[in-house]
C-alpha cells in the first residue's frame, strides 16, 4: 500500500515537473492566484450570472490576444489589432439595420472586411519585407483614420434584439459571450489539424530553416495575418454587442493589451515557442486584474498605475523558464 502510495506521489511530482517547463506555466499559477483574489472580493464571483457578465468583458480580449498569438507564433507583430476592431464596429454600426437579413450581410460583411485588414499587413510582412513593428505603426494609423472617417464621433446603431443576444444565452445553458468563444477555440482546433499550423511555428521558430526545408516562407507569413483576421473578426462583433455603439477609439486599447496577454500566456516574442492557449489565458488574467482594481476600490487616480504594476509582475513571472533557460547555457 505504501509502495502505491509513494509511486502515485512520485508520478504526481514527476508529471508536476514536466509541466512546470511549459512556457504557459507561470500564468497558470497567476490565473489562480488571481482567481482567488477575485473570489474574495466579489463573493458571487463563481455565481452564473457573474461569470456570464466578466465574459461579455473577457471575450473581445480573449479573441484579439488569440490573433496577436496566432501572427506572434509566426515571429511577426501586429499594432493596428486595435484600429482594425475600431474600424470594424464602424463599419457595421453604419450599416446595421433592424432586418435580420441585414444583420446577417453586416456580419459577413464585417468578417470580410477584418479577413482583409489581415491580409493587407501579411502582405506587407510577408511580400514586401516591410519590418512588421514599422507596416503595422502604418497600417494602425490607416485603420483609425478610416474608422473616424466613417464616424468622427461614437454613433451608428446596433439593433436591441442583437446587442441583447449577446448578453443572454444558448439553450439558457450557455451564455453567447462564451459560446462564440467556444466558436473562436473550434476555429484554432481545426487550424491546428492542417499544415499551416506546422508551417507557422517553423517560420516563426527559424524563417531561413524553414525556407531551406521549401516552405513559401511568404506565403506563410500573409496567412498568418489572414486567420488572425478572423479572430480579430469576431473580436470585434463582440466589442460592437457588449458596447452596442460603433466608436473609432473602441479597439484602440486592445493592441498592447493582446500583446501583454501573449507574452504573459508564455508565447515568445521571436516566434515560433508558446501555445494559444497560453494566450487565452493571459487574456482572462488581464481581465480578472481589472476586476480586482474595481473591486478593491482602487482610486481612479491609481488604477493605470496598479494595473501597470500588477501586469509587470506578471510579465516577470512568466518570464522566469526563459531566464533558467538562458542560466543553463550559461
Amino acid at each position: 500500500m505504501d509502495r502505491v502510495v509513494k509511486n502515485r506521489t512520485s508520478s504526481f511530482i514527476d508529471l508536476l515537473k514536466n509541466y512546470s517547463k511549459d512556457s504557459s506555466f507561470p500564468a497558470f499559477i497567476v490565473l489562480v492566484l488571481l482567481v482567488a483574489i477575485n473570489a474574495s472580493l466579489q463573493p458571487t464571483f463563481f455565481s452564473y450570472d457573474s461569470i456570464k457578465s466578466n465574459f461579455m468583458t473577457f471575450t473581445p480580449l480573449i479573441l484579439i490576444s488569440m490573433a496577436q498569438g496566432i501572427i506572434i507564433l509566426s515571429g511577426n507583430l501586429d499594432l493596428s489589432v486595435g484600429a482594425g476592431m475600431s474600424l470594424l464596429t464602424c463599419v457595421m454600426a453604419s450599416l446595421l439595420t433592424d432586418s435580420i437579413t441585414s444583420v446577417i450581410l453586416v456580419v459577413l460583411l464585417g468578417i470580410a472586411v477584418s479577413v482583409a485588414l489581415g491580409a493587407f499587413n501579411g502582405v506587407f510582412a510577408g511580400h514586401v519585407g516591410l519590418p512588421p513593428l514599422i507596416s503595422t505603426f502604418a497600417t494602425n494609423a490607416i485603420f483609425f483614420g478610416l474608422a473616424m472617417t466613417i464616424m468622427p464621433l461614437p454613433g451608428g446603431y446596433v439593433p436591441k434584439f442583437f446587442y441583447r443576444w449577446y448578453r443572454g444565452d444558448i439553450l439558457k445553458v450557455i451564455p453567447v459571450p462564451i459560446f462564440i468563444l467556444l466558436i473562436g477555440i473550434g476555429v484554432w482546433v481545426i487550424i491546428k489539424r492542417t499544415a499551416v499550423y506546422r508551417y507557422i511555428y517553423a517560420v516563426g521558430g527559424n524563417a531561413e530553416g524553414a525556407y531551406s526545408s521549401g516552405i513559401k516562407v511568404s506565403n506563410v507569413k500573409l496567412m498568418a495575418y489572414v486567420l488572425a483576421g478572423i479572430f480579430a473578426a469576431l473580436a470585434g462583433i463582440c466589442l460592437l454587442l457588449s458596447t452596442a455603439i460603433g466608436d473609432p477609439r473602441a479597439g484602440l486599447s486592445y493592441t498592447l493589451n493582446s500583446v501583454a496577454a501573449v507574452v504573459i500566456g508564455g508565447i515568445s516574442l521571436k516566434g515560433g515557442k508558446g501555445s494559444i492557449g497560453g494566450a487565452i489565458v493571459g487574456a482572462i488574467i488581464l481581465g480578472l486584474l481589472i476586476n480586482i482594481i474595481f473591486f478593491a476600490q482602487v482610486s481612479s487616480l491609481y488604477q493605470g498605475f496598479a494595473r501597470g504594476l500588477i501586469i509587470v509582475i506578471s510579465l516577470s513571472l512568466a518570464a522566469i523558464p526563459k531566464l533558467r533557460e538562458e542560466s543553463r547555457k550559461i
